[in-house]
């Protein structure tokens, strides 16, 4: 099994296109935990080979990629708001 993992600082409003060979599950998750949650924010999306996630509020985000193959080409980018 395959993951990449990225870190992007990115302004709300902003897209992140990313993009695979293959079918994938693909997270952005806020690398800010909220304090009355304890959690990170988190979008995803399931066994799709490309997703647009656009960020709700400014910061670090990390993009998740988990894919089954050993082989797994990709692309992250983001488009400003």
């Amino acid at each position: 099994m395959a993951m990449v993992k990225a870190s992007l600082t990115l302004f709300g409003g902003d897209t992140v296109v990313v993009r695979c060979s293959e079918r994938c599950h693909i997270h952005l998750m806020s690398a800010k935990k909220q304090e009355s949650q304890h959690q990170a924010d988190i979008l995803s999306v399931q066994n799709r080979e490309h997703a647009y996630l656009t960020v709700p509020y400014s910061g670090t985000w990390n993009v998740l990629i988990d894919s089954h193959s050993q082989s797994l080409e990709h692309s992250i980018s983001y488009v400003p708001a």
